[in-house]
Parts: C-alpha cells; sequence; structure tokens
C-alpha cells in the first residue's frame, strides 16, 4: 500500500513590507515523498499462489459424482441417477504440508434394459497426508503440485455392486475419484480451488470454509 504523505508550510509576517528577497532566500519547496520507498515489496507468483491455496477446503461432491455418472456414460452405460452423500476435506500449508480426508457415498444407478437396473455404490473412508511443493510453472493463479512423503494406508475405497437387488460384479472398473501421488494442476481464486491430478478424468472443485 503505498502512503502518501504533504507536508505543508506557513509563513507568517509582519505589517511591514517584507525586504526584498533572492531566489536563494527562498525555502526550497518541498520534495513528495518518493513512492517506491514505501511500497511493499511485490509478492512472486508463487508466493502469491500459496497464500490462496493455504487454508482448509471442502469438495463439491455433487459434481465429482457428476462427472463419475459422465464417465460411467461415456462407455455406454445409461447412468439414471448419481448421489453423493459425505463430506471430503483438504488442508493445505503453505509450509507444505497436506492433509486429506474422506467420509463420502457415491451411489449410482445404471438402466440395463429389460426391467434389470444395476446400483453401484462407491465408498471412500480414511484419510492421507503428504509434503508439496510446487512445480517451476507456478503462477499468481496456480500451478502444478508435486508431492513427497505420500502416505495413504489410512485410505480405503469400496466398490459395490447390485443388479435388482442382487450382489454382482461391476462390468467395468470405475475411474478413481481419490486423491492420487502424481503431480496435480491446482488453480485457486479467492474461496474457489480446483485439483485436477495427472492423468485422471476429474477435476476436484473445492470452496474454502
Amino acid at each position: 500500500m503505498t502512503i502518501g504523505c504533504l507536508a505543508l508550510a506557513l509563513a507568517f509576517t509582519g505589517c511591514t513590507a517584507p525586504p526584498a528577497t533572492s531566489d536563494a532566500d527562498e525555502p526550497a519547496a518541498s520534495q513528495p515523498a518518493d513512492p517506491s520507498a514505501t511500497d511493499e515489496a511485490q509478492a512472486s507468483p508463487t508466493e502469491t499462489a500459496t497464500e490462496c491455496v493455504d487454508g482448509d477446503w471442502t469438495a463439491d461432491l455433487d459434481d465429482l459424482v457428476g462427472q463419475l455418472a459422465e464417465q460411467l456414460t461415456s462407455t455406454g452405460m445409461n447412468v439414471t441417477s448419481a448421489d453423493a452423500t459425505g463430506t471430503q476435506t483438504l488442508s493445505i500449508g503453505r509450509e507444505g504440508v497436506m492433509g486429506f480426508d474422506a467420509d463420502m457415498t457415491f451411489v449410482l444407478a445404471v438402466d440395463m434394459g429389460g426391467g434389470l437396473t444395476m446400483t453401484m455404490t462407491q465408498t471412500h473412508g480414511g484419510s492421507l497426508q503428504a509434503d508439496w511443493e510446487w512445480s517451476d510453472d507456478a503462477t499468481a493463479d496456480g500451478g502444478t503440485v508435486r508431492f513427497s512423503n505420500f502416505e495413504d494406508s489410512g485410505y480405503d475405497v469400496q466398490t459395490a455392486v447390485d443388479i435388482n437387488g442382487q450382489s454382482a460384479e461391476m462390468p467395468i472398473t470405475p475411474p478413481s475419484v481419490a486423491a492420487a501421488d502424481v503431480p496435480t494442476v491446482v488453480t485457486c481464486d479467492g474461496d474457489t480451488l480446483t485439483t485436477h491430478p495427472q492423468g485422471s478424468p476429474f477435476t476436484t472443485s473445492w470452496t474454502r470454509t
């Protein structure tokens, strides 16, 4: 923030005529302060991005299960409903640590024709932790994040399928929506964050909490 300061000097004389003055007698005009002297140092793009992502975030699960439904539809499945319950949260520390917690369930229904309905239930539970840092492409709006010391042993994903109430095998392996130890493209704008793991068809949208 630039702080401007203006000093005004007022000189009062008596009632007698003032003596003649030369240019040398004139008081020197005050010079405005150099704005650059009071400006705060400009943050680097990486520092700006780090400041933005720092904090706690919650995922838009309705959007995420919708993307999963689209992926299954692209394989030829007739997805008739897709619902999400629970929570998925992300904590990012500017010092380079990250925590991820999930307790969520996705339920998708597929019309298989011939009076058959397949219901897929996918549950995510547990947490993972990692250290993180920006790659060289970081800008003020985000960039690619790389992880180290990735620990996901406490995270579990289960998928169950039934057809007309009878347990069945999943005809395809659905793509994972879980966080992964791969470079991840991150964007951040105020209270909105997105993450897109490399090679994944999914982009998760997050809101600051």
